[in-house]
Order: C-alpha cells, then structure tokens, then sequence
C-alpha cells in the first residue's frame, strides 16, 4: 500500500483527515511534529531555524548546513516509519522527501475559510479579526519555508495527486475517497520503489552520523547510496578528512561499503556579484557536475574598502552558550542595504554539494592573483561580471585584458561566462555551420568513392606518372579541409551530447 502524505495549512482540517483516513485504512500515523521532535533530539532547533530563515538572515551558509542535517532526520524518520507498515503522513510538503520513491500518494487539502478562521479564534483564543490577521502571517512564514527547504511552491497543484477542498467535501466523504484511491494499482510498491526508499535511508543515516561527528559536521560532503554502498564525495581542500569519514561510517546499519572519493578538480569563479538565479551559475554548475569538481566564489572587487576581506565560516558558539542558537550566529541583514547575493550563491553550492568555499579580495590585479591559491588544482577558471561600475565598452575590455593576464599567470584555461555558455550548449548559428560542414563532407566523399578509378590513377597510376605533382596538391588540398569539416562536425555532435 503507499505512503500517503496530506499537505494543508494548520487549522484547515489536514491533520483530522490524516487521522481518519489512518484510522480507516488500518494505517500508522506520523505528523511534522514527530519529524521536528526527532530532528531537535539530533541537535537542529527546528524553531530558530525557521525564525532565522524568515528574518532572511545576511550569513545563508550555515542555514544551508542545518536545513541539510533537517532533511536527513525527517528522511530518515519517514522511511523508517514506512518500512515498520503503511503509514499516513501530515505535515507542509513531505512528499519531497522522497523523490523517485513512487508508492506516494500526494494529497493537497484546501480548507473551507470560514471553518478554519472559527477553529484557529477558537484554539487560539483571539478575536476574529485578529485570528485572522494570525493566520495570514503564519501562512506566509510557512509558504517561506517550504520555498526554503524544498524550493518548491506548497500551493501548486501540479505537485499533487489529488486535492482536497473542505469548503465542498465533508471529511467523511474526502477520506471515502481517498480510502479507495490508495488501493489503486497507481500507487503500489515496487521492487524498484522500495529500494530507492531504502537507499534513500541508508543515504539519510549516512549524512546524519557525519554531521554529528564534530570534525565533519561543517564539510561540504555529498552522500550517495546505492544497494548497500554508501560513496561520500569531498572537496579537494578537505583531503585529510577522507580517513576520518570512513571511521565514522564503518558501523553504519546495512552499509556493506563505504567509499570515499574526492571531487576531481576546483572550478574558480571569479565575479563582483553572483547570483544564484541566472545563466552563468546554471553554467558553472553544470559544468561542475559533469567534471566532479566544487566551485570556489572569489568575489573581487577591482577598488573598495573590502581589501582583505574574506568569507570565513560561522564561527563556534562561545564556551557554555547553548548549540544552536540560529538567530544569534546568523546576523539579520538590513533591509534595502545589505547586499546578499554572495552568501546566497554559496548556499546553493552548499545545496549542490559542490561548494569550494568563497572569498572577497579588492585592489588590482596583483592582489587579485595572490588570492588565488598555487595549491588548488583549478582545472577551469570562469571570470564573469567584472568593473559592473564602468561603461559596457570599457567594461567588456577591462575583462578582457584581466582574463588575458590570468591566462598568462595561472596554470589552467581561463574563459568567461559568454564564452563557457557557448563552449556548453550548441547555438542556432553552429548548428548552421555544423550541417554545412555535414553536407560538405557528402559531397567530398561522394565524389571521392564514384571516381575512385581516376583518382587511384591520380594518386599512383597512369596519369600520376605523366603528372605526379596533381597528387601532392590534391592530398595537399583535400586532407586539410576534410580535416577541418570533420572535426567542427565531430565538436558539434560531442557538445550536444554533453561530451567533455
């Protein structure tokens, strides 16, 4: 039988139906309350942490940590939940903590407005309009988290199954019906479904016992589990954590193996602003992925009182200051002032798992170079949106005269984030050039194999020894451009293939 989850507001009648139709059905029932009391057991405060992320604190990073060790105690509690039977599960989106798990049911409940504003003035104890006021800023906080946690909208109905509206359906007849669609086929497990349910836990423990191991619990570490093999990937600047990560994990539950592996390589992005959302981050990332490797932010500002400045980690509560406390070790940024773009794009490289770290360097191009690290293996270096202060044209040539001098001083390519764009994805105008060259190259080899007897006698028969020299300009002539043709058609095809 599935896992069924059901989505709604606080007060609007979710949790009721999530009872009933457990009780119907003869299922257990788990609620985010349970999720949350596990979670502050492991030492993430839940609460502060929802607090700080409301406020949208200046320093994202360590958010991103914790909502990491979050998402791993509520997997891990959920799919342990599951495998002990069927199981209801009422909260704000659970069913993201399952991705390719598909014995889910996905259920949205819209609550009949009048009824929820009378519970929650009720329970609460507030006049109306107050209640209703309550409501409309706590609906707010929790659309914030959900955003925040799973990046996803908690009212699109496209993420669902079903959606339930209590203003038009009574609960006993919303549970009737949802009592005869988790006995659909749709919704059944698998052999295929439960052993991406059980790799999902396998890979939950795995990231919890490292985040509660006090050398680990800040490293970037992605975590992988496949039929009992758990692969941790580290950032190359973390290279003597390897040892420390497999004696961790060498009692883990139903883990046969651990393999440690480090990312390959260390892409440096150099920008003055970088933002998460655009074409050049989707780039860099994506090429990340491909190459196994973290990127490193190195903010540079070309002239400022940042000189020296330098993105550091969160740094560890005072001795006797209780742990966790978010909303003192996250300063709240100041609204219309404080410009947070290079905290976010670390947050997503931490979500990625593909965080080299980040720092701020300001002066000329000498300070630039020195901040950059001999001893970081950079098979890439991407410099973005520099001089932002500058006309377009004096702009454009100051970057390029920057990258020409990294060229000249760094041992890796350098490229800039026009120019990796075009070096990723196959444009309108390469594709022309590519089928041109294709065509071209028929005809070549058209004539080539229906001539081949005037040819063989150009190349060593009759004709070559009345004239040898036709020969050596033909071979001349023709190996050069085949040559060329051919592999501006063979680039086209392997980067549309995503072939490095």
């Amino acid at each position: 039988m599935p896992i069924i989850f059901i989505s709604s507001l606080p007060f609007g009648g979710g949790e009721r139906l999530a009872r009933k139709l457990a009780e119907r059905l003869g299922y257990g029932f788990l609620s985010r309350e349970d999720v949350v009391a596990k979670a502050t057991e492991y030492g993430v405060p839940v609460g502060k942490l929802e607090v700080a992320m409301v406020k949208r604190p200046a320093v994202q990073e360590r958010l991103a940590r914790l909502k990491e060790r979050y998402l791993a105690v509520a997997t891990s509690v959920l799919c342990e939940r599951a495998r002990e039977g069927d199981l209801v599960y009422y909260g704000r989106a659970g069913h993201y903590l399952l991705p390719g798990v598909s014995h889910v049911l996905r259920v949205h409940v819209i609550p009949d407005p009048v009824q929820r504003l009378e519970t929650a003035a009720q329970r609460i104890k507030l006049p109306e309009e107050k209640a209703r006021k309550f409501l409309a800023e706590v609906d707010e906080d929790i659309r914030a988290w959900v955003r925040f946690v799973h990046g996803v909208n908690l009212d699109d109905p496209t993420r669902y199954d079903y959606v339930v509206n209590l203003e038009r359906t009574s609960l006993e007849n919303a549970a009737s019906v949802l009592c005869t669609v988790a006995g659909l086929p749709d919704y059944q497990p698998t052999p295929a479904s439960r052993k991406v349910m059980e790799d999902r836990l396998l890979q939950a423990r795995a990231r919890i016992q490292l985040v509660l191991d006090e050398a680990l619990s800040e490293a970037d570490l992605t975590v992988r589990a496949s039929d009992g093999i758990v692969t941790v990937t580290y950032m190359p600047r973390q290279a003597h954590l390897a040892p420390r990560i497999a004696d961790v994990l060498k009692d883990l539950p139903e883990c046969r193996e651990v393999r440690c592996t480090m990312a390959s390589t260390n892409i440096l992005w150099i920008q003055e602003r970088f933002d998460p959302a655009s074409e050049a981050f989707r780039h860099v990332t994506e090429v990340a992925r491909r190459w196994g490797a973290a990127v490193e932010l190195l903010r540079y500002a070309p002239e400022g009182p940042e000189e020296g400045e330098e993105a550091a980690p969160t740094p560890a509560p005072p001795a006797g200051k209780a742990e966790g406390g978010v909303e003192d070790d996250l300063p709240e940024a100041q609204a219309g002032k404080a410009d947070n773009s290079f905290e976010r794009a670390l947050d997503a490289l931490v979500q990625e798992g593909r965080s080299g770290g980040g720092r701020t360097v300001a002066g000329g191009r000498e300070r630039l170079l020195g901040a950059i690290s001999i001893t970081v293996p950079y098979s890439l270096v991407v410099v973005g949106d520099l001089f932002l202060d500058k006309s377009a044209a004096a702009r454009t040539r100051m970057t390029r005269e920057l990258a020409m001098f990294l060229a000249d001083h760094v041992k890796a390519p350098v490229l800039s984030t026009a120019d990796l764009s075009s070096r990723l994805h196959v444009g309108k105008e390469e594709v022309l050039k590519a089928v041109g060259a294709g065509i071209v190259l028929l005809l070549i080899f058209g004539l080539i194999f229906s001539r081949q007897e005037g040819l063989l006698s150009v190349l060593g028969g009759e004709a070559h020894k009345a004239a040898p020299w036709v020969a050596s300009l033909l071979v001349a002539f023709l190996a050069p451009v085949v040559s060329v043709l051919y592999g501006s058609l063979l680039a086209s095809a392997m980067k549309w293939l995503k072939m490095d």
